[in-house]
């Protein structure tokens, strides 16, 4: 099991059986059916169960580390870490509508980032960050703890959500950061 990470105003922590019906409201806002790719369109409850025993296995075989935004008791979003290779990972990120605009997903992620670039954490030296061209919002999020020279890629990422195994190319916006640029950016390491 991986760590909860605990900060002044949430908690990280590992998803919990308790938390399907709150993931399960918030994957079928229009915002996170537009934009997050590997959430599968009518999202219900039972796709909530599946997710949440998916996260137990992913951390055990060390391939993605997803953790539950826990503001005072209430299920915020999630931040992850996933695609993890010996010195790398993705990052990526969703907030349930209500809980938006609270300033939480800067922090959150920062918090993540900052666990995943800590020698006494996970120890990476790169993190990567991709959303579908467009996403606005997830492109403010990554500018605001630090990703820079975020760049256009034509199909640079696929859409997992269609049935009968199609996965159109799409238009991607990504930047990498490394553990040295993250210090140099102020953030703790």
């Amino acid at each position: 099991m991986y760590p909860s990470l605990i900060a002044e105003r949430f908690t990280l922590r590992p998803l919990r059986d308790a938390d399907a019906a709150a993931i399960a409201a918030a994957c079928v806002d229009p915002e996170i059916v537009r934009w997050c790719k590997s959430i599968p369109l009518n999202y219900t409850l039972d796709n909530a169960r599946l997710f949440i025993d998916y996260t137990r296995v992913a951390a055990s075989n060390g391939s993605e580390l997803v953790w539950a935004i826990d503001y005072s008791g209430v299920f915020a979003g999630v931040v992850t870490l996933f695609d993890i290779e010996e010195d790398s990972a993705e990052v990526g990120f969703w907030m349930a509508p209500q809980m938006r605009g609270k300033g939480i997903l800067k922090e959150a992620l920062a918090v993540m980032m900052g666990f995943a670039f800590d020698p006494q954490g996970i120890g990476l030296n790169q993190l990567t960050w991709t959303a579908i061209e467009g996403n606005t919002a997830s492109e403010k999020a990554a500018l605001a703890v630090g990703f820079a020279d975020i760049r256009t890629v034509p199909e640079g990422t696929f859409d997992r959500r269609l049935p009968g195994g199609e996965q159109p190319r799409l238009t991607a916006r990504t930047a990498t950061m490394t553990r040295a640029q993250w210090a140099e950016k102020g953030f703790p390491v």
